[in-house]
C-alpha cells in the first residue's frame, strides 16, 4: 500500500461509527487518520463510509495550500495529500474486490498515477474480461492520464485475446502519440497482438521496424516466428528461425528464451513432417544446452512423433531426465496417431502400472486410437473408466467418442454422448460460436452432424446443420453434411448443398474432401454434367495439387460410373503420382463397361509400377473377366491368387467365379465350387447362384439357394424378385403369387424400378407405366412408333419377362411402359442428334428392353449408354458392349 502508518487496532467491520472511531469525523480529523482508516477496512460497505466521509469534510478535493493551514502536520507524521488519499480509497476498494467503485473512484483522483490504472487493467484480464479491460484504458486516456510502459503490453494483449483489430490499431497509435517507438517491450507485445488478430502483414512491418531500430531481442523472434507458425507459414517460421540463430545469442536475456524459441519452431516442422529439419533443431537444442528441459523434450517427442519417426521419439522419451504426463501423453498419441495402436494401449498400460496421474489428454488418445482403428465398442468402454476415475472429458474427447459412435452405427450411445454433452456443458444451446472456425463448440457439432448421417438419422443431422448460423459454419460443417448425404443418404441433397455452399453472403471454399463428397454423389446419381462442372471447378482452384489422389481417384470413379470411361482414363492417364485406389478404380471402370482386356492392361501395369496386387484387385480383375466372358482367364487368376501373389481367396473371390461361370452356361462347374468351398459359403454366394439360376432358368437350384439365404436372414426383396421372376419365366404362377403373398406377410416391399435420364433441362425421372411427366402423350406416340418399325426389323416382344399372368397381347402393353424405355424415348425428344443418351435405372435391365434397345439403336444417331447395379451397356449400331455376358 502506498502509506508506511502505525495500524489502529480496531479492525474497522460493515457497522464503522462506534464510540472509539467516531472521533475521527470531528472538524479536526487528521487525513493521516483517514489513511489508516481505509488500511484497516475489510469490506466494501466500509470503504463507502470512510469514502464518503472523505467527500463530506473535502479532503478530496482540498488544495495543498489550504491543507497546510487546516490540518498543520507533525513531525512524527508524513503530510498526506488528497491525491495520496484518492488513491488510498481505490487501493481499499480493490483490497475488497470492488473493482468498479475503485475504477470510479480512481477518475475522481487528478492527477491519477497510471500504476494504478495498470493494476485495473491487469485484474479484468486476469478474470477473463478482455473487453472490459480495453474500456478501462480508454477512460484512463480520457481522464488524462498518460500510459506507461506497463499500460501498454497489457491493453495488447487483451486486443489480441478478444481478438480486436480495430482495437489494436487504436492503440498502436497511441503507441507511436506518445513516444513508444523505440519500447521494445511494447513493440514485441504489438507483433503479438497483431498475429493474434489474425494481421501478418502488419505483425512482420512492426517487426521489421525494430530489426531496423537495433532494438530486437529473442522476444521479438520469438514473436514473429510464433506469427507465422499460427498462420500456417511453416517454411517462413524455419527461415525465420534460422536468422534467429545466427544473431539471438548476441541478445538473449535468459535460459527461458531459447527454450521459448525451439518449443516455437518445433510446430512448423510437425506440420511440414520436416524430419531433417527437426533433427537439426534437435541437435541446435543438444548445443545449446536447453534439450534435458522437459518442455523442449516434450516439443520433440511430440514432433517426431507427427514426423512418423516414433524410433527417434522414443530415444528421446528414453533420454529424458524428467518425464511428466506431457511426456507420456505425447508418446501415447504418437503411437496412436501413426497407426501402432498396439504401441499406445502398452504405454496407456505402463501409465497405469507406474501410478502416473492420467488427464483427459491421456484418456483421449486412447478412446481416439480405438475410434480410428474402428473399435467403437472399446472406445465406449475406456470412456467409461474415465468418468469413473473422476477426470473431465473435454470437446476432444467427445469429437473421438462421437467418431466411434459414428464407426459402430451406435445411434443409441451416440445420442446419450450427445446428451452428455449438453448436461456437461461441453455443448452450447444458444449457438454462441467462436467465429473463427476453430471454436471447440463448432468441432462438437460438426462431430455430431458426422455421427448422425453415418447412423442415416439424417434428420436429427440436418436439424443440427441447420442450426448452426450460416455465417459460423466452416469447410468441415458443410463436407461432414455432404458426406453424409452422398455416402448414406439423398445424393441430391448432396449436390443441392454443394451449390449453396459457395453462395454469397458467407461463401466457404469447398475442400478436398468436399469435392470428393460431391463426386461421389454425382457418381450414384450419374450426373455427367454436375461431374464435369465440379472437375471444371477443380482445375481452376490449384489448391486441391496437393490432395491429388483424393480428387484424381474419385473423378476416375465418378467418370467410369456416368459412362464415360474414355475421360477417365484422361485423368487416370494424367496423373503424376498414383496410388493403389488409382489403379483399382480404372480396372474397375473398365470391368463395368465390359472391357475386359483394358482392365487386365491396367492389372499388369500395375504390377510394373511396382504395386503388388491384393484381394481387392483380385476382386476386381475376377469382376472384369465376368462382365466381359473371358471365362478361362478369369479361372486363371484365380487359381494364381495363393499359388504365385500369396493372396488368399474369400467369399467374395469365389461370389465372383460363380458368377463368371453362370454367365458363361456353366451352371453345374459354379455348383461344384460352391460345395467345394473351403469356408461355409455367405449371402453374397448364395445371391451370386441365385442370379444365375435365373439366367439358365434352374428352379431347383435357384429354390435351395433362396431357402440357404432364408437361414441366414439374409433374404431381401431383390432374393425374392429373383426367384419370382425365375417361377414366372418357367410358368409357375402360383409360386409368383405365393411369393408375393410371403413378401407382403414379411414386410418385404418389391423396389419399384425406376430410371432417370439427364435431358436439356434436367434430369427426368420415370416408374413403370408412368404417365405423370409433362411430355407423357410424346413420349408414348414415339415408343409406339419405334416398336413399330423395330417389329418390321425383326423384333419380337419377350413376353417371358411381363412377369404378370396375363394373355399376350396384354404383356405387350406392360413392356412398352417399362421404366427405361420411357426413359429411352424421353431421351431421343430432348436430345441432340449425335449425343449419347444416358439412362440409368435401380433395377437390372429387363431382357425384353434390352433387346428393344439394340434393335433401336439401328435406326437412331445416338449411342444408348444403359446403367445398371451390375454394370454398363452401351447400345450402338444394333449392338451391345456387353456381348451377352450380362
Amino acid at each position: 500500500m502506498l502509506f508506511n502508518l502505525p495500524k489502529i487496532t480496531t479492525p474497522i467491520g460493515v457497522r464503522f461509527i462506534s464510540g472509539a472511531n467516531a472521533a475521527c469525523f470531528g472538524r479536526n480529523a487528521s487525513p493521516i487518520h483517514f489513511a489508516a482508516l481505509l488500511k484497516e477496512c475489510r469490506s466494501v460497505n466500509a470503504v463507502r463510509q470512510v469514502h464518503q466521509q472523505l467527500i463530506a469534510s473535502g479532503l478530496l478535493s482540498y488544495p495543498a495550500s489550504l491543507l497546510a493551514v487546516s490540518f498543520p502536520p507533525l513531525p512524527s507524521e508524513p503530510f498526506v495529500s488528497p491525491k495520496s488519499l484518492g488513491t488510498g480509497v481505490v487501493a481499499a476498494y480493490l483490497a475488497c474486490g470492488s473493482t468498479n467503485e475503485a475504477l470510479s473512484a480512481l477518475e475522481h483522483v487528478t492527477p491519477s498515477p497510471p500504476v494504478w490504472w495498470n493494476l485495473l487493467i491487469r485484474q479484468h484480464i486476469k478474470e477473463g474480461h478482455l473487453d472490459h479491460a480495453i474500456a478501462i484504458s480508454c477512460r484512463m486516456l480520457r481522464a488524462g492520464t498518460r500510459p506507461d510502459h506497463f499500460t501498454l503490453p497489457h491493453v495488447l494483449k487483451a486486443c489480441g485475446e478478444l481478438p480486436s483489430y480495430r482495437c489494436g490499431i487504436t492503440f498502436h497509435g497511441v503507441i507511436c502519440r506518445n513516444g513508444f517507438e523505440s519500447n521494445v517491450f511494447i513493440c514485441n507485445a504489438l507483433v503479438a497482438m497483431y498475429a493474434r488478430c489474425g494481421s501478418l502483414e502488419e505483425a512482420s512491418l512492426v517487426f521489421e521496424e525494430i530489426t531496423m531500430k537495433g532494438i530486437d531481442d529473442v522476444i521479438s523472434w520469438n514473436s514473429i516466428v510464433a506469427a507465422h507458425v499460427k498462420h500456417k507459414n511453416p517454411w517462413t517460421a524455419l527461415d525465420m528461425f534460422s536468422r534467429m540463430a545466427m544473431i539471438a545469442h548476441e541478445k538473449a536475456t535468459n535460459d527461458r528464451s531459447d527454450i521459448i524459441s525451439i518449443v516455437n519452431i518445433l510446430p512448423a516442422c510437425a506440420s511440414l513432417k520436416a524430419l531433417p529439419q527437426t533433427r537439426e533443431i534437435h541437435g541446435h537444442a543438444i548445443r545449446d544446452g536447453t534439450f534435458p528441459d522437459a518442455f523442449v523434450g516434450n516439443a520433440l517427442v511430440d514432433t517426431y512423433a507427427k514426423c512418423g519417426s516414433m524410433k527417434d521419439a522414443v530415444k528421446v522419451f528414453n533420454m529424458m531426465e524428467f518425464k511428466d504426463v506431457v511426456s507420456w501423453n505425447a508418446m501415447v498419441t504418437g503411437y496412436s496417431q501413426s497407426g501402432n495402436f498396439e504401441a499406445a494401449f502398452e504405454m496407456f498400460k505402463n501409465m497405469r502400472k507406474q501410478n502416473i496421474a492420467l488427464d483427459v489428454v491421456t484418456w483421449t488418445a486412447v478412446i481416439a486410437g480405438y475410434a480410428q482403428r474402428g473399435c467403437g465398442q472399446e472406445a465406449l468402454n475406456i470412456f467409461r473408466q474415465m468418468v469413473f476415475s473422476g477426470s473431465e472429458p473435454n470437446s476432444v474427447t467427445i469429437i473421438s467418442l462421437l467418431s466411434a459412435c459414428a464407426s459402430l452405427g451406435a445411434c443409441s450411445h451416440g445420442m446419450e454422448t450427445h446428451a452428455y454433452s449438453l448436461k456437461n456443458g461441453l455443448l452450447s444451446l444458444d449457438n454462441h460460436f467462436g467465429g473463427d472456425g476453430d471454436d471447440e463448440d463448432l468441432m462438437v457439432h460438426n462431430a455430431l452432424v458426422d455421427m448422425y448421417s453415418k447412423c442415416r438419422i439424417f434428420k436429427a443431422a440436418r436439424s443440427i446443420f441447420d442450426s448452426i448460423p450460416r455465417k459460423e459454419r466452416n469447410v468441415v460443417t458443410w463436407t461432414v453434411m455432404i458426406g453424409g448425404y452422398a455416402q448414406y443418404g439423398d445424393s441430391n441433397d448432396a449436390l443441392m448443398l454443394f451449390s449453396e455452399m459457395t453462395l454469397k453472403p458467407y461463401p466457404v471454399a469447398p475442400n478436398a474432401f468436399t469435392i470428393s463428397c460431391a463426386l461421389m454423389a454425382c457418381a450414384h446419381l450419374s450426373a455427367l454434367r454436375m461431374g464435369k462442372q465440379i472437375h471444371a471447378y477443380a482445375v481452376r482452384q490449384h489448391r486441391y495439387e496437393a490432395s491429388t489422389y483424393f480428387v484424381a481417384n474419385c473423378l476416375i470413379d465418378m467418370y467410369s460410373k456416368c459412362g464415360d470411361v474414355s475421360t477417365a482414363r484422361y485423368v487416370f492417364d494424367g496423373m503424376p503420382r498414383r496410388n493403389a485406389i488409382s489403379w483399382t478404380s480404372m480396372m474397375t471402370g473398365y470391368g463395368m463397361h465390359g472391357r475386359g482386356n483394358e482392365a487386365l492392361e491396367i492389372f499388369d501395369k500395375m504390377q510394373r509400377a511396382g504395386f503388388a496386387p491384393d484381394d481387392i484387385s483380385f476382386l476386381v480383375v475376377l469382376y472384369a473377366c465376368s462382365h466381359s466372358g473371358m471365362v478361362d482367364r478369369g479361372l486363371a487368376y484365380f487359381d494364381s491368387m495363393s499359388r504365385d501373389y500369396g493372396v488368399a481367396a474369400c467369399a467374395e473371390h469365389y461370389a465372383c467365379v460363380i458368377d463368371l461361370l453362370a454367365r458363361s452356361g456353366r451352371i453345374d462347374k459354379a455348383w461344384s465350387i460352391v460345395k467345394d468351398m473351403p469356408m461355409e459359403p455367405t449371402a453374397v454366394v448364395w445371391v451370386a447362384l441365385l442370379s444365375a439360376c435365373r439366367v439358365h432358368s434352374n428352379v431347383e437350384l435357384a429354390e435351395y439357394a433362396l431357402s440357404k439365404l432364408v437361414e441366414m436372414n439374409a433374404e431381401n426383396d431383390g432374393s425374392y424378385t429373383l426367384i419370382s421372376n425365375i417361377y414366372a419365366k418357367a410358368g409357375r404362377w402360383k409360386d409368383v403369387a405365393r411369393i408375393r403373398n410371403l413378401m407382403k406377410n414379411s414386410g418385404i416391399k418389391k423396389r419399384p424400378g425406376c430410371s432417370w435420364v439427364q435431358g436439356k433441362k434436367g434430369t427426368a425421372s420415370f416408374f413403370v407405366g408412368d404417365r405423370s411427366h409433362s411430355l407423357s402423350p410424346q413420349i408414348y406416340a414415339l415408343l409406339e412408333s419405334l416398336i413399330d418399325r423395330i417389329k418390321s426389323m425383326g423384333y419380337v416382344p419377350e413376353t417371358d419377362f411381363a412377369l404378370h399372368d396375363v394373355d399376350d397381347e396384354e404383356k405387350n402393353n406392360l413392356l412398352v411402359e417399362h421404366s427405361e424405355k420411357l426413359a429411352l424415348a424421353y431421351g431421343l425428344l430432348t436430345t441432340s442428334p449425335g449425343t449419347p443418351i444416358r439412362i440409368t435405372k435401380n433395377l437390372r435391365v429387363c431382357g425384353d428392353c434390352h433387346t428393344a434397345f439394340t434393335y433401336i439403336s439401328k435406326i437412331v444417331d445416338h449411342e444408348i449408354i444403359v446403367r445398371d447395379p451390375s454394370r454398363f451397356h452401351h447400345f450402338k449400331n444394333g449392338s451391345c458392349s456387353c456381348g451377352g455376358y450380362w
